[in-house]
């Protein structure tokens, strides 16, 4: 019969085995997953990608749990990787009845994550949504565009937001309404961010 220390140690090896084995596991995964990802850049800061199949494996599982069916348009609307103040972001197309981008921060490759944008929320508050509509990126102005409605709606707005360096979130500068009319254009500013001000704390 062996002794209960022998029992003891013959577990603790068999853990540290399997530890280090699964360890080993996620290592290589990890390196295969940044290889898959620096192999679609390609050195590329900014690019699209209008092939699923191309879709790299982290991105492509994090679309599926956000239950973004972004496969059936993405030669109309492909895929942007964009990095905005260094952060690297990529913008997906997801079909729905009405459609939408939803962005996903890929500054950790191996855990694409998606962003959440704050929108107003009919009579008089702020929501947020991962969602907020198709997407663009003003590169100059450095701001992002994200428009809600559609061709069949009888209005439409606009989100105007700023990548904030100190958080990294999306912040939400301005709104805009346009009645479409047929058309696009014609928006009127319907809210601004105030520069906040605060008071001053007593001695």
């Amino acid at each position: 019969m062996r002794s209960t220390p022998s029992v003891l140690s013959s577990l603790i090896v068999a853990g540290m085995l399997v530890f280090n084995s699964a360890a080993a596991v996620l290592a290589q995964d990890g390196m295969e997953t940044r290889r898959e990802w620096g192999t679609l850049a390609n050195g590329r800061a900014e690019f699209e990608v209008s092939d699923p199949a191309l879709v790299p494996r982290t991105l492509a599982l994090a679309a599926e749990q956000s239950r973004c069916d972004y496969k059936d348009d993405m030669k109309e609307r492909p895929a942007r990787f964009i990095r905005p103040d260094g952060r690297r972001l990529a913008i997906v197309f997801c079909a729905a009845i009405i459609g939408s981008d939803q962005v996903f921060d890929v500054s950790n490759v191996l855990r694409p994550r998606p962003v959440e944008f704050p929108i107003i929320v009919r009579p008089d508050g702020f929501g947020a949504t991962a969602r907020p509509g198709l997407i663009t990126w003003e590169k100059e102005a450095n701001v992002f565009h994200a428009v809600s409605g559609s061709d069949t709606t009888l209005a439409g707005l606009r989100h105007i937001y700023r990548l904030d360096r100190g958080t990294g979130s999306f912040v939400v500068v301005r709104v805009e309404f346009a009645p479409y009319s047929g058309t696009k254009d014609g928006w009127t500013t319907i809210w601004n961010a105030p520069t906040w001000s605060f008071p001053e704390m007593p001695n």
